[in-house]
């Protein structure tokens, strides 16, 4: 497994419930776009309609090397899950007012995969809490090495 694109603000943000594995449905083009790193995923999250699930926001850059028909940059991409994953997320997105974001993405036996993430947000007080644990950290660390 080669991790092409890691979402570093889920972890900050959000409080990860549970992840998921999933396909995702794209062209030639944004295959070799997001092999080559021109993908961003920090405003990029997953909304259920209709019993499919889709990925909204997700930029993949125009392949410079395409041709005319080169793909739009944050078009909605269908994401490959079966339908009882996606009547599960449903049924815990209602009953818990959960949401669904991409945490990371990677390549496995050929084919690009994203890793989606059930979560919860996190409140202000809670991150600025954990600023100031890792800050102790980083203090505690350093007065050590000395």
């Amino acid at each position: 497994m080669k991790i092409l694109i890691n979402n570093r603000k889920a972890n900050f943000n959000y409080e990860i419930l549970e992840k998921m594995e999933a396909g995702i449905s794209l062209f030639g083009s944004e295959v070799k776009s997001i092999i080559k790193g021109d993908c961003s995923i920090d405003e990029a999250f997953v909304i259920l309609k209709k019993q499919e699930a889709y990925v909204i926001n997700m930029y993949i850059a125009p392949y410079l090397q395409a041709n005319i028909n080169n793909h739009e940059p944050t078009r909605n991409r269908k994401l490959l899950l079966h339908k009882n994953e996606i009547l599960k997320l449903e049924l815990e997105i209602k009953k818990q007012k959960l949401a669904l974001i991409i945490t990371k993405v990677y390549v496995v036996k050929n084919k690009i995969k994203i890793e989606i993430g059930l979560v919860k947000s996190k409140k202000q007080w809670q991150k600025k809490e954990k600023i100031k644990e890792k800050d102790i950290l980083r203090e505690t660390n350093k007065s050590y090495k000395m």
